[in-house]
Order: C-alpha cells, then sequence, then structure tokens
C-alpha cells in the first residue's frame, strides 16, 4: 500500500477504537526542502507549533519553517532552531512563577525532551490526508482514549506505561521530540501555551506515537 492508503487505514482504526476529540495528526520532520512531498503549502501566518497541531488536527495540512513558528520554545524543541538561553537555562519559567528557585527550574528544563538535530521545516497533516510515512503522529483525545492507548502498549509489553511531562513545552516537547528521540509513546496533560492559544480542551489530553511504534498500536487496538 502507498504511505496514504496506509494512514488512512490507520486513522480509520483509530476513530473506531479511541474515543477521538479531533482527527489524529501526521508530522514529518525535513532536513532540506528537497524533502517536501508534493501538494503542501506553506502556512500563510506565523503561528505557535501547538496551534498548527491544532489546525491540523481539525482538517489543515501544510508546512512550516522557522519563520512561521511563533514560539522560539516549542521551535528549539522540534529541532528548528537552538533553545532561547533563558528557556534553556530555566530563567524564564523561573521568572514566570513555575519553580521556587532557578536551580530547580534549570533542573527541570535540562530534562526536557528537545531534539538536537537542526531540521529545514515540518509538514503537518491529518493522519489520514497524509502521503508521506510520519515521524509521529499525535493524538488529542478525551482521558478515556488515554486510557485505551495505554492498554494497547501493555497488551504486547507487559510494562507500564512511564509518561514523561512536567506541564510544560506539551506538544512540542513531550507529544512531538520525546517519541521522535525514544521511537517511543508518550503521553502528556498539556501546558497553560498549548491550552490558552491552541484551545486544548480542559478535558484533553495528547498522546505522541513515534512512527517507529505506529504500527505496533495499530495492531494492538486491533486485538484488544
Amino acid at each position: 500500500m502507498s504511505s496514504l492508503e496506509t494512514n488512512q487505514e490507520y486513522s480509520k482504526i483509530l476513530e473506531d477504537n479511541v474515543k477521538l476529540t479531533c482527527k489524529a495528526v501526521a508530522v514529518k520532520l525535513l532536513a532540506s526542502e528537497e524533502e517536501l512531498p508534493e501538494g503542501y503549502d506553506l502556512i500563510d501566518e506565523k503561528v505557535r507549533h501547538c496551534e498548527m497541531i491544532r489546525k491540523a488536527s481539525y482538517g489543515e495540512k501544510f508546512y512550516s519553517t522557522i519563520e512561521q513558528q511563533s514560539c522560539l520554545g516549542g521551535a528549539g524543541a522540534i529541532g528548528l532552531r537552538d533553545m532561547p538561553p533563558k528557556l534553556a537555562s530555566g530563567e524564564k519559567y523561573f521568572e514566570l512563577g513555575r519553580f521556587k528557585d532557578l536551580k530547580t527550574a534549570k533542573a527541570a528544563t535540562e530534562k526536557l525532551s528537545i531534539i538536537k538535530e537542526r531540521y529545514w521545516g515540518i509538514v503537518y497533516s491529518p493522519l489520514d490526508e497524509a502521503t508521506f510515512k510520519p515521524d509521529v503522529v499525535l493524538i488529542i483525545t478525551e482521558p478515556v482514549g488515554g486510557m485505551k492507548l495505554a492498554q494497547t502498549i501493555v497488551y504486547s509489553s507487559g510494562d507500564k506505561v512511564r509518561p514523561n511531562f512536567a506541564g510544560i513545552q506539551s506538544l512540542c516537547g513531550d507529544a512531538l521530540a520525546n517519541p521522535f528521540i525514544t521511537g517511543g509513546v508518550n503521553f502528556t496533560l498539556g501546558c497553560d501555551g498549548s491550552r490558552n492559544a491552541a484551545d486544548i480542551k480542559d478535558n484533553e489530553m495528547t498522546i505522541g506515537i513515534s512512527g517507529e511504534k505506529l504500527e505496533e498500536v495499530i495492531s494492538n487496538l486491533q486485538a484488544i
């Protein structure tokens, strides 16, 4: 099957088995412009990465370079630029009152998931329209959908799910960078940026599934 046909099949299985609140989103990081798939136009506004995920979850497809990313921390997490120094040091989050002192803020930010390699751009698409093999698929769902996906992972691993998140850099670091780096699956409860700017609802959470793990998750969904 073509990538599009496979993605359409996977999307249908997800919709039939998981309580989705919107479309699953496929993303692919591009090392150069030459890797850009046909049929994807440059987004015509400057917004946050998490807003781009939300747009794709509502049916839009497009690509972005660093020039269209308005959140520098998000762009840094997904490999489009270096992380801004004040974010990397924890100073920014300490100034926002998220940590009791700068030392604690630095300790937390050093553990955030950040893609170290530099990429030229990133493609966003609803999974059922993606003509490429995704690096990561992001699923926005209610907790009951997260439960079902957790059960699919446990089904073949026999191990507990161990989410990695801190309530900051959610759709960028937790849901994209973490699965991309680990080749696994990660669960995240969102952050202020994604809930305010990208309208992630109070009753929604996000799961990021690496392209390497996607076939196994889909197979397990059908089995349980």
